[in-house]
């Protein structure tokens, strides 16, 4: 009778990944409007530029992810996000670096919420590095 499939933490876990599943386009869609007001409202130097970068990458981001989805591929974001072995490393750090600073030149000379996104590019770009080190050193420790 105590059927584990019928049982309600079952459908309620199914429920929860399900609903995970598609709260992560509704962020997208929302960062992609968020972008395009941004663009729209044009109220100081590179707010146009950094919102439409913004509604892009959440767009192309979404699709990517949708994409990934129906190829049947790993769905978390931690394998959508960093690298897994060292050789890809070799690509990651300097083309992080790279728009890391990038990201400062561009928030060095600019104001507004140009400067801003330079600065938050720098950020993001560090963040990439350092946990995509750390996945490629944890895959190391559990391969031993």
């Amino acid at each position: 009778m105590d059927n584990a499939d019928l049982s309600p933490q079952h459908w309620g876990r199914e429920y929860w990944t399900w609903f995970g599943f598609w709260a992560q386009f509704a962020v997208l869609g929302a960062l992609a409007i968020l972008g395009l007001v941004i663009a729209g409202g044009n109220a100081e130097p590179g707010d146009e530029t950094t919102g439409l970068l913004l509604a892009g990458a959440a767009a192309a981001l979404a699709f990517m992810r949708l994409k990934l989805w129906f190829d049947g591929g790993a769905t978390g974001w931690m394998a959508f996000l960093f690298v897994d072995t060292p050789q890809s490393l070799v690509v990651v750090i300097p083309l992080f670096t790279v728009i890391a600073l990038t990201g400062l030149f561009i928030g060095a000379g600019a104001s507004g919420s140009l400067r801003n996104a330079g600065i938050g590019l720098f950020i993001v770009s560090g963040l990439i590095i350092f946990l995509s080190l750390k996945r490629v050193f944890d895959a190391l420790d559990s391969r031993r």
